[in-house]
């Protein structure tokens, strides 16, 4: 369930398992996110051993990929990065697949 707020700084809030969580307008920072950046984010929060990180920014690099295929009509072969889009594929999934951090 979602209300719109009257107060112009609350953005919306959500009811969810009965927790009030009121969003902010100045609390909320939008970056923009590369799909080199989140490769090198994952690694090195596996170098920090933060499992957890890790894992979601691989995903999140392969979800950049997959939003860039589909919104952008990109191919396998087009570049991201200067890079083959099934190229940084392969290198998310390695990645988890060799650092075990594959959900079952």
């Amino acid at each position: 369930m979602e209300n719109i707020s009257t107060s112009p700084l609350i953005v919306f809030t959500r009811i969810n398992r009965n927790i009030v969580v009121n969003q902010n307008i100045k609390t909320m920072i939008k970056t923009k996110t590369t799909i080199s950046d989140c490769y090198a984010q994952a690694r090195e929060a596996l170098a920090q051993g933060n499992l957890d990180k890790a894992r979601d920014m691989a995903d999140y690099g392969i979800v950049k990929t997959a939003e860039a295929q589909e919104e952008l009509g990109m191919g396998m072969d087009d570049k991201i990065d200067g890079v083959r889009i099934g190229l940084w594929l392969e290198r998310f999934w390695y990645f988890l697949e060799n650092n075990n951090l594959m959900l079952a």
